[in-house]
């Protein structure tokens, strides 16, 4: 009886949090590429990073397919894809993963940091090595190779994230280490990594025919936005939603 209440339990908080990132869906803003729908400024990925974090993989990516599919037949104006919906359904089970095991006190700052040089690594190699017979079409940036301009972009911009991410992490005091900063930066890091750097480009590829240098660049450059303000909200909305669950949190492990 008491593991189909807490069933119950999670199921109808499930429910609410899934119905606010619908709502959230819709006051998202859409920014054209090439002529098509392709950067998304959204904070409805908070909601669902919870549901994962909270109950899990299963419901967070339970979740993630219900909001794909009730936000695309509410207000998507381009054509349906799976890989989109699999990218939603990925972002509620990403942190069922990571966030299982909640009450290990781990410092995640160490896998940051060599998340942030192995995709800066990759970024590289990509842009210098594979991307670059795509580059070959594009004009010089102010009379630099345009493959020599994005790397140095791609080190600056990384360098900025981390000085954004500490001083959120000097303003901010660790309170529930559960939901500690690093650890939510991990999370979100990994997602942008999967999600908006890999996998949504090579959709819009396969669907709008956008190059997919062209279609990460520029994602790249929204991260130094969208991560903190994703982080910055996750961390504060846990401050208040993660005592209120704690109960029914110890009794679900």
């Amino acid at each position: 009886m008491q593991k189909k209440r807490i069933s119950v339990y999670a199921l109808s908080i499930t429910a609410l949090l899934t119905a606010v990132s619908i709502i959230l869906s819709n006051l998202s803003i859409m920014i054209p590429l090439f002529g098509f729908p392709a950067l998304k400024f959204s904070i409805s990925r908070v909601p669902l990073f919870f549901i994962g974090a909270l109950f899990g993989p299963v419901l967070g990516g339970s979740a993630g397919f219900i909001i794909d599919m009730v936000s695309f037949m509410t207000t998507s104006t381009g054509v349906f894809h799976f890989g989109f919906t699999l990218n939603t359904i990925l972002l509620g089970v990403i942190p069922g993963i990571i966030f299982s095991k909640k009450q290990v006190p781990t410092s995640f700052n160490k896998y940051n940091l060599i998340l942030a040089i192995v995709a800066l690594a990759g970024a590289l190699i990509y842009i210098n090595y594979i991307g670059i017979h795509t580059l070959e079409t594009i004009d010089n940036f102010m009379g630099v190779p345009v493959n020599v301009a994005l790397s140095v972009l791609m080190v600056l911009l990384v360098i900025a994230l981390i000085i954004v991410i500490k001083i959120l992490q000097t303003k901010f005091t660790q309170i529930n280490i559960a939901f500690s900063i690093d650890k939510i930066l991990f999370v979100c890091s990994i997602q942008y990594l999967i999600v908006n750097l890999i996998l949504t480009p090579y959709w819009l590829n396969q669907v709008y025919n956008i190059p997919f240098v062209a279609s990460s660049s520029v994602r790249v450059f929204k991260s130094i936005i969208d991560i903190p303000l994703q982080v910055s909200l996750i961390y504060i909305l846990g401050m208040v939603i993660v005592p209120v669950f704690k109960g029914k949190l110890v009794q679900n492990n």
